[in-house]
């Protein structure tokens, strides 16, 4: 006798469910050639450009033929942005000009100021004393000494805030060009690669003062774009409670996105396929979503959730897979819902998978209007890795070639199977927050100063600008939390 009783062998009831899916996505390339098409074919799908809605339509088509019911794409206004040329030079003590690109939201404009750097850019170092009225530069790398991770767009507000002119956003990864990623309308901001960020590192310590001028001919303009869905429905289901399990769709305008976001939304795709083979054994509806515009500013899951707010009582988990199939293990990052930590583990035992689990939430994919909402959340994640940042990410070097068929098949066969368990769990308990337990989670991750950012920098302008661009004015006006 081996001295095991019983009740301590795990037995897994879904077995067979679990055999079929399995076999599905081992055996065959679905996935991969969805990103193909995606990505080759349809290019970065960002909003404005004619990928977007052509490959709107395409997901739209296989969802179809895999058997989803309720396919549709769900159009919404969005505060787009047309990319224009950018220039950066130095104008003393040298003449030198850089290879540049705008970021997104970037105003067209031309200004010229002294050179400031402040590295990564901790909050120490956005003072208003040395950064009025100056062009600040700081890198994508993360500060040593956070517990949090720093975004793109915190530094820029808090660059705004402090007085800065324009702004260089510096690629900390040498070989990748200059970086993306959205901002403000508010002063003129730029990517810049490594190499040339650090000739200017260099020019500074060398110099007393560097002076640049930094011109940009972007457009902010209203446009349309789409969320699609699509649901899994059961052959018989046991009531009105679903779950959503979704990815954006729209890359950065300067790259095909293959990584990010892709090859999340084309694991959706692969979800409501293999689902759909296995309706007979689900009990409620999956909702399978690729979402529009989060790049600039989590337009798609926004709109979502205010459009089906009456519905969102009957949602008990909604599944971001933002990025899912690039490298690492495919486990989740849970938000602050310890009971469902806890039958994720009961799955990973009987699934003979391997799904690590951590609890936390930031404020950057699209499960944050969801998690806003008291949707039970989680998002694809994989915390035993160290984070360092995007490397290839938000640049022209995320392509097809990046993607490998064994980070997606593995991406879609855990959650898959997560998923399948979430929408068939009877004792799925996890309680909805209130607004001041959510709040409170957010104090404690080290975000509720964040979230107050784009409310201070309105009220900053306000008071400071003296002549406003009619772009500017426009975001002022909206108002709103960013």
């Amino acid at each position: 006798m081996w001295g095991y009783s019983a009740e301590k062998i795990l037995t897994n009831p879904y077995i067979e469910v679990d055999k079929k899916i399995m076999s599905e996505i081992y055996t065959g390339s679905e996935s991969m050639d969805n990103l193909e098409i995606l990505c080759d074919v349809h290019g970065s799908r960002f909003p404005g450009l004619p990928g977007d809605r052509a490959a709107v339509e395409y997901i739209m088509k296989k969802l179809k033929e895999y058997g989803c019911e309720n396919v549709k794409a769900e159009e919404f206004t969005i505060h787009g942005w047309t990319r224009g040329p950018a220039t950066l030079e130095v104008v003393s003590p040298i003449e030198k000009s850089f290879e540049v690109i705008s970021l997104p939201h970037s105003i067209g404009s031309m200004v010229e100021g002294e050179l400031v750097f402040i590295g990564p850019g901790a909050i120490k170092d956005y003072d208003e004393e040395k950064l009025k009225d100056k062009i600040v530069m700081v890198t994508s790398a993360s500060p040593p000494d956070m517990k949090r991770f720093l975004h793109r767009s915190e530094k820029y507000m808090r660059s705004v805030l402090a007085g800065a002119k324009g702004w260089i956003f510096m690629n900390h990864y040498p070989a990748y060009g200059p970086p993306t990623g959205g901002i403000n309308p508010v002063i003129p901001a730029i990517g810049i690669s490594y190499e040339d960020g650090t000739f200017l590192e260099r020019l500074l310590k060398r110099e007393d003062e560097v002076v640049v001028k930094i011109k940009t001919t972007d457009k902010n303009h209203d446009l349309q774009t789409w969320n699609v869905v699509g649901d899994v429905v059961p052959s018989k289901v046991v009531d009105d409670e679903y779950v959503v399990v979704g990815s954006h769709l729209d890359g950065h305008d300067i790259s095909q996105g293959a990584v990010d976001p892709a090859s999340g939304a084309v694991t959706v795709m692969e979800i409501a396929r293999n689902l759909c083979m296995v309706k007979d054994k689900l009990k409620r509806r999956v909702r399978c979503m690729t979402f529009g515009a989060e790049e600039i500013g989590l337009y798609g899951s926004y709109a979502y959730t205010a459009k089906h707010e009456a519905e969102l009582d009957k949602c008990r988990f909604m599944l971001n897979l933002d990025a899912a199939g690039g490298a690492g293990k495919k486990g989740l990052n849970i938000h602050d819902y310890p009971s469902i930590e806890k039958l994720v583990k009961k799955w990973e035992t009987e699934m003979k998978a391997e799904i690590p689990t951590k609890q936390g939430v930031g404020p950057y994919s699209d499960h944050w209007p969801f998690f806003l909402k008291s949707v039970p959340c989680a998002t694809n994640s994989d915390p035993t890795a160290v984070r360092t940042g995007r490397g290839y990410g938000h640049t022209k070097y995320d392509t097809l070639d990046k993607v490998e068929m064994k980070n997606l098949r593995l991406a879609a066969a855990n959650h898959t199977r997560i998923v399948f368990r979430v929408a068939n769990e009877e004792n799925w308990n996890p309680r909805r927050k209130t607004k001041q337990e959510i709040d409170d989670f957010i104090k404690e991750q080290g975000y509720d100063r964040t979230m107050a950012l784009a409310d201070e920098m309105r009220e900053y302008i306000k008071k400071n600008y003296k002549d406003i661009h009619p772009e500017t004015k426009e975001f002022l006006e909206r108002g709103g939390s960013w």
